[in-house]
């Protein structure tokens, strides 16, 4: 199993590894960590846990990547994940990251999403894409910074970054 690292903006490392299977139980350890104002930004409910069967989906490397990402330290302690989905017939991955409340606003945000454009390109995706709510700033803000911009799709708002 392939581990990277990442840098907050101060340098701090992260531990970015793949998830597996087996990983369910501290990522829903994770879910209690998070505020309801995170849940909801990342799943647009009050999610409190994933199930069995949607992490085994993210975890199947025949549908993308999903990465665990690991504090410093020898804890390890899992500070979040992100996953890079196959979008059905559409050649884009969709991208997505639930970060403990205390490490948001520090980069990690920033760097876990640049790692996943890197990936996207190396999986031969042609973009990926990412749905945030309008009310998302801190996203919205990480996004215009990667080039992406602002589409409307049934309703929607997505955000595209071409790799």
């Amino acid at each position: 199993m392939k581990t990277s690292i990442i840098r907050t903006a101060s340098g701090v490392p992260v531990e970015v590894r793949p998830a597996t299977a087996e990983d369910l139980t501290v990522v829903n350890a994770l879910h209690e960590r998070c505020s309801p104002r995170t849940l909801v930004s990342r799943y647009a409910a009050g999610r409190d846990a994933l199930l069995d069967r949607e992490w085994r989906r993210m975890v199947d490397p025949a549908r993308g990547r999903t990465y665990v990402l690991a504090g410093p330290g020898a804890s390890g302690e899992v500070i979040g994940f992100a996953t890079l989905l196959r979008v059905t017939a559409t050649g884009l991955a969709e991208v997505s990251l639930l970060l403990r409340d205390d490490w948001q606003s520090v980069g990690v945000g920033r760097a876990i999403v640049r790692y996943l454009v890197a990936a996207a390109a190396q999986l031969r995706f042609a973009g990926v894409v990412a749905w945030i709510a309008p009310d998302n700033f801190r996203a919205r803000k990480l996004l215009s910074g990667l080039g992406a911009r602002p589409e409307f799709e049934d309703g929607e708002v997505r955000w595209v970054v071409h790799v």
